[in-house]
């Protein structure tokens, strides 16, 4: 699985590598092992996948992919799923990308590498902010609302959460984890968005420049498809928390990301990814609905996250993060 790539022309933000690192990780795991999109498809069908084969995954629908990883791929002839997101590919990303907030996830993390020191100054400032917002405070019991997307009692899980994230992905810093959980079960997409909203303002950032050079166009998707890609679903905005979404909003996500993928390729999509890997059954059911039979998860938890997923699902394949297999070749 991969995301982010920079050279002179992109930022290398957090986890981004270079061409250079990619073509070591391709030689590491072993070129022969990679099967093309179709390929792993049709033995995925048959059930004749091997533990040796491997297949390349691209999320987010970056520019640096195209400009960087895309050369390497096509110097070797190999292809790769691309689960995009396609909220970004609306008419106007000026100031809100996709006219949603859609692209918010990935400009608020150009934000903290181009206008902080270093990841972890923008964490010290982020934590300071989320105290001074009151959501930390004691809040009295008999009020049993949510407050910014999360349950009374997630107030006191996040220890745990933070033990349960850098289980599941070893390469976060505690800081890293602990701004995810805060993010994603405290504040609630609303709140944490008014949160990096004012430091963006104070900072003099502006989202419409940030934007510029961050996201593929339809044009590269189909060019991509033509070529013997495959585009696949990754939601519409990206929400962090897609679980906690209703059964029709969640729905809404998938349904106009199929639409547009659809339209831009000619193809049905037949392939996703489970954006911060967050889904429940009713994911897996809309999915299954519109015809996905493959999925892949966020990282290389092999056992089923949802309690009855099902019968014969195989919308819950095990990931390796490239940022594992960096911290092997270093």
């Amino acid at each position: 699985m991969f995301h982010h790539f920079h050279n002179e022309k992109h930022l290398k933000t957090q986890g981004a590598i270079s061409e250079d690192d990619f073509e070591k990780i391709l030689n590491h795991i072993g070129r022969e092992r990679i099967l093309s999109p179709l390929e792993w498809l049709e033995r995925l069908k048959e059930n004749k996948l091997k533990p040796e084969d491997l297949c390349l995954t691209f999320d987010d629908g970056l520019l640096s992919q195209i400009d960087i990883a895309l050369p390497v791929l096509e110097h070797y002839g190999l292809k790769a799923f691309w689960f995009v997101y396609s909220g970004v590919f609306s008419a106007s990303m000026a100031g809100q990308a996709g006219g949603e907030g859609a692209g918010n996830l990935e400009i608020y993390r150009f934000f903290r590498t181009k206008y902080f020191k270093n990841i972890d100054d923008f964490y010290s400032l982020f934590f300071e902010r989320f105290s001074e917002s009151g959501m930390a405070a004691p809040v009295n019991p008999a009020l049993a609302a949510p407050l910014g997307g999360a349950s009374l009692a997630q107030f006191g899980r996040e220890k745990e959460g933070i033990q349960e994230l850098r289980k599941a992905f070893p390469f976060y810093s505690e800081n890293d984890a602990r701004f995810r959980f805060l993010r994603d079960r405290v504040l609630g997409k609303e709140n944490y968005e008014k949160l990096i909203d004012a430091i963006l303002k104070e900072r003099g950032a502006s989202k419409a420049e940030i934007a510029e050079n961050l996201w593929m166009s339809d044009k590269d998707l189909k060019k991509l498809s033509d070529n013997g890609h495959l585009i696949g679903l990754h939601s519409y905005s990206h929400p962090t928390a897609l679980a906690e979404l209703s059964f029709q909003e969640q729905t809404d996500e998938y349904r106009k990301n199929y639409s547009h993928l659809k339209k831009v390729s000619g193809k049905k999509p037949v392939a996703m990814s489970h954006p911060c890997n967050s889904y429940n059954e009713d994911t897996l059911k809309i999915l299954k609905e519109l015809g996905v039979y493959c999925g892949f998860l966020s990282n290389m938890v092999s056992k089923p996250t949802v309690k009855n997923p099902p019968a014969g699902s195989n919308l819950e394949i095990p990931r390796e993060d490239h940022a594992n297999i960096m911290r092997v070749l270093i």
